[in-house]
């Protein structure tokens, strides 16, 4: 998975939990990032901005500026997917909704530090979104998830690429009969019934820049005449792959 989504979906999972249990943050920190730093908007006239350089503080500011919820957005559809290999392209939001009714987003910018060789990862709040917390609201879809991976699994080892046949009916495997899987991570913080979509999600999100789904197989595709067949079924699993992600961002520890 693009570190700038699982960096999104994790924050939100694990300041889900934290807000479930009304207790401390716990935040699994990527290893490529160099700094993190979450800039909030004024809150008054005469309030300034303020500034905090680790999801841990992130989360006090938050809940001392009185945090009800938190939700995790990212589009499911894309007019050019081979973008999604590069930083500041997922689209993707945390929405916190305060208990003064209102909502405001944190937005990411991702610089690469060449010296240091990693990144450097700053939020910056929007403030007075305009949006309903019931619209975001997901469902688990499995079904339709598990025929998408053979779908494309099947179209892999049609056009020539097992690697990407066997990752699929791997993803399948795992959510079709709950075979076991190597947990760490986030996946230490999901609820039970979570853990295993997130696992389909994160191994089946193949879309980046060279080397991934967007590469090669396209080509061989198009050479073979089934180019439609590969950009829908592309869209299909993409389609999948974001929405389930947001499924179990929204929907794990939920609370009244």
């Amino acid at each position: 998975m693009n570190g700038e989504i699982k960096q999104l979906s994790n924050i939100v999972i694990s300041a889900r939990k934290a807000l479930f249990e009304n207790s401390e943050i716990e935040y699994p920190p990527n290893k490529y990032t160099l700094s993190i730093k979450f800039i909030f908007s004024k809150r008054g006239f005469f309030s300034r901005n303020t500034e905090v350089d680790s999801v841990q503080k992130w989360f006090e500011t938050c809940k001392r500026l009185g945090l009800h919820d938190i939700k995790f957005v990212i589009p499911t559809v894309y007019t050019n997917r081979y973008t999604l290999g590069f930083s500041n392209t997922s689209q993707g939001a945390i929405i916190c909704f305060w208990k003064d009714d209102k909502a405001s987003c944190f937005l990411p910018i991702w610089k690469y530090d060449n010296e240091q060789k990693g990144w450097i990862v700053e939020y910056k709040e929007h403030m007075d979104i305009y949006i309903q917390k019931s619209s975001l609201s997901y469902t688990d879809y499995t079904n339709d998830f598990l025929k998408t991976l053979k779908d494309v699994a099947k179209f892999s080892a049609d056009i020539g690429f097992p690697e990407f046949s066997d990752r699929f009916l791997k993803v399948y495997e795992v959510l079709c009969n709950n075979s076991s899987f190597e947990q760490h991570d986030i996946l230490a913080h999901l609820p039970n019934g979570f853990k295993g979509i997130y696992y389909a999600v994160d191994t089946s999100d193949v879309f980046g820049a060279m080397g991934s789904w967007n590469d090669s197989p396209q080509v061989v595709a198009r050479e073979m005449g089934l180019e439609k067949e590969y950009h829908e079924l592309s869209e299909r699993l993409l389609y999948q792959v974001r929405y389930h992600l947001m499924y179990v961002s929204n929907e794990c520890w939920k609370r009244n």
